[in-house]
């Protein structure tokens, strides 16, 4: 399900279906500003040509997520990996608008996403997170990212 991040919502009192197996490393002090408003470039990449192309998300249990950064019209429908739409400014800053499961069939939840956040002012992406192997990987990593982001609801 395709479910829009709401800033203006209350947080659910509900408990993540699936928790998150604690990171043995505590999160870098700019961890929940970066989860909050920015996808992170990889430090790797600094300064390569596939720079662009990638970048990861903190989760509230501070484990990051490497996603595939694709402009929304042109992201490819793979099966079965997490999806954050993101917003990007005109200063670069990105901001997580909405989390998805691609599930089986992606390709309708793709042109959804693309209908629902076609009034958004800023440059639309996708990030594709492809390394979560499982429907039960998928849905703690989706919790994860859901809770790092502020007053976020997931449907």
């Amino acid at each position: 399900m395709f479910a829009l991040l709401d800033a203006a919502s209350p947080r659910p009192a509900v408990a993540p279906a699936h928790e998150a197996e604690p990171w043995p490393e505590a999160a870098p002090p700019t961890a929940a500003f970066l989860c909050e408003t920015d996808g992170e470039p990889l430090a790797a990449l600094i300064g390569e040509g596939l720079s662009p192309r990638f970048c990861s998300w903190r989760g509230a249990s501070g484990r990051r997520y490497i996603v595939s950064v694709y402009e929304a019209e042109a992201c490819p429908a793979y099966c079965d990996a997490v999806l954050i739409a993101a917003a990007v400014g005109a200063d670069g800053r990105r901001r997580a608008l909405a989390l998805a499961d691609t599930g089986v069939f992606p390709e309708p939840l793709l042109a959804r996403a693309v209908k629902a956040l076609s009034n958004v002012a800023e440059r639309l992406e996708f990030h594709l997170h492809l390394l979560a192997a499982s429907p039960a990987e998928r849905s703690a990593a989706l919790d994860d990212l859901q809770a790092a982001a502020p007053y976020a609801a997931r449907s």
